[in-house]
């Protein structure tokens, strides 16, 4: 095996890569990278079993062949190359040798034979959606899976098709303490099943593949797994099967108050009342009057934090207390100038959405105050 490549793009390739190697696996293979020289080009695949990337690159292909290597300590050494045309080479007993310029390495490598094979996948269910929303879609609920929750059935989003006129998908996640969704227009059949979940590696991986790119990307569901694709990019998935909960038993059906901010400055305000919000819930405390919002927080032994910012309400003056992190997560995510937060009582959810865009839904849990 021996191909060209340039600096950058052996970077870039790379860097693909290393969200789906295992760090510090038992099992050596696991952490390195195979790479396919064709004609074509050059095709790395990495994988931790329950996902696998494979990713296509230009190259000058002198000699085809495969070896797999260790992902992090190539990319150690692409990071530090010259920026010139990097020759690779499998020589004798399985030695890869990486030149550039005057720099000259040598990795031992692993037979591709000993690699993870890729499952096939039944790509007859494929549904195309555009990246841009997508990356709408990913960024609006990523934040609320549960990162390995005991409860099984919050680890993943749940994917579901909404009735109607228009081909809607919408992702559902909650960590129990707060609920979203975010739905999207898509073209072709959502495959997947009712106990099936995205899990949030794999969210968080596809998310960051989508970064730059603005055409159309596929996903291809198959019974227990899925194929996320781009040009020149495939993820092989695994997915979740748990029961993920009812979600529409928890929206609130019915509100006492509606409050209407404008984002960026409640956005700011929450950043800097929560510097003294340190206690285990991060808890401020949200009093809404007819004289707007007044935000507070306080750090015992250190001190306290005020913030006074306009706010539109109907309804009674109410006090409630939320985690200052689960609101910003929301703000960061919202498009619009404007947020509008309905209420019930003091221990009722709140539901955060922007009035004008019905593409997503928020839902939060107060805190109880001192």
């Amino acid at each position: 095996m021996e191909f060209l490549i340039t600096r950058d793009d052996l970077n870039r390739a790379l860097t693909r890569v290393q969200g789906i190697v295992e760090k510090r696996s038992t099992t050596p293979i696991l952490s390195s990278v195979l790479i396919q020289a064709r004609p074509e080009g050059i095709r790395m695949v990495a994988t931790d079993k329950a996902m696998t990337f494979l990713g296509d690159f230009a190259a000058n292909v002198r000699v085809p062949g495969e070896v797999a290597v260790d992902a992090a300590n190539f990319f150690q050494i692409a990071k530090v190359l010259p920026p010139d045309v990097v020759t690779v080479k499998l020589g004798d007993n399985l030695r890869v040798e990486v030149k550039c310029g005057s720099s000259s390495f040598k990795l031992n490598g692993f037979a591709a034979a000993e690699f993870p094979v890729t499952p096939p996948l039944d790509q007859s269910r494929v549904l195309t959606i555009a990246s841009a929303e997508l990356r709408r879609v990913i960024d609006q609920t990523l934040f609320a899976v549960a990162p390995e929750d005991n409860r099984y059935g919050l680890n993943g989003a749940h994917v579901e098709d909404i009735p109607g006129e228009d081909h809607l998908v919408r992702f559902v996640s909650t960590d129990g303490n707060r609920l979203c969704w975010s739905q999207a227009p898509y073209q072709g059949e959502l495959g997947i099943g009712r106990k099936m979940l995205l899990p949030r590696k794999a969210l968080s991986e596809i998310r960051r593949l989508l970064d730059g790119y603005e055409g159309a990307a596929e996903i291809a569901f198959g019974e227990r797994a899925a194929l996320f694709r781009v040009p020149g990019v495939m993820l092989h998935l695994r997915l979740l099967e748990a029961d993920f909960p009812d979600y529409r038993q928890v929206l609130p059906s019915g509100f006492k108050r509606r409050v209407v901010l404008e984002r960026d400055q409640l956005q700011e305000s929450l950043r800097r009342v929560s510097i003294f919000a340190t206690d285990g819930a991060h808890s401020v405390r949200f009093a809404f009057s007819g004289d707007g919002l007044v935000l507070t927080a306080r750090k015992l032994d250190a001190g306290d934090s005020r913030e006074e910012l306009p706010a539109d309400l109907t309804g009674e003056p109410i006090t409630m207390g939320f985690n200052a992190r689960f609101f910003l997560d929301v703000l960061g995510v919202l498009q619009g100038p404007r947020v509008v937060a309905e209420l019930g009582d003091t221990l009722s959810p709140c539901l955060l959405r922007d009035p004008d865009d019905e593409r997503s839904l928020f839902v939060i849990m107060p805190v109880r105050l001192d």
